[in-house]
């Protein structure tokens, strides 16, 4: 009896041994297998792959861009009037894109201070003499129809008038020919002139 209950208990281990062996092969070997760190692949892009296709704006993608935009000082119109400028005026220095504030700086800096308020305001073009004394400023540009650009417009002309230069201003609908551009010229004269009387 005391046989039986020791030979029992012997079986029910081995038994229970060999379930748990035998449930072991059941398991699907990715479980059993070590988890292994993932594949680096490099150089994975696919045969014919384009910047374009990671979605960017076309002004970002300088290097395929065939042909780049040259960064110009003045466009297609102020050339156009830069070139009858010079053919109006061939004994006067023109000068393109000059700050009202750096105008003021050459009469002190006491004007510079008085405006300030005109920093980052400029003038498509400035006449100098031969001397490089200031004639007038000329700005291309259309007329101003908001209530605060003509305002704005008019700060500028009074702002240069206060620092005795003229400013003219055509339209780049109607660029004058060179015979008009030395009329405007020799008038702007006349009223640097008096400006300058009046200062």
């Amino acid at each position: 009896m005391h046989m039986d209950i020791y030979t029992l208990a012997l079986l029910s281990v081995v038994g229970l041994l060999a379930v748990i062996v035998f449930l072991k092969r059941k398991r699907p070997a990715a479980e059993l297998a070590p988890a292994k760190a993932p594949a680096v692949i490099r150089n994975a892009k696919p045969k014919g792959w384009q910047q374009q296709d990671l979605g960017l704006d076309p002004g970002t993608r300088y290097v395929e861009a065939p042909i780049r935009k040259k960064l110009r000082l003045i466009n297609d119109s102020e050339q156009e009037l830069y070139h009858r400028l010079c053919e109006a005026m061939p004994n006067m220095t023109i000068f393109a894109q000059v700050g009202v504030a750096q105008l003021a700086l050459l009469r002190g800096r006491a004007e510079a201070e008085r405006l300030s308020n005109m920093a980052g305001r400029g003038v498509d073009f400035v006449v100098c003499g031969e001397d490089f004394s200031i004639i007038a400023a000329i700005e291309l540009s259309w007329p101003a129809l908001e209530a605060k650009a003509i305002a704005s417009e008019e700060q500028k002309r009074q702002s240069l008038q206060s620092l005795g230069i003229p400013l003219i201003v055509f339209r780049p609908n109607e660029l004058p020919d060179a015979e008009a551009i030395s009329h405007a010229i020799a008038e702007a004269i006349i009223r640097r002139n008096r400006f300058e009387a009046e200062r």
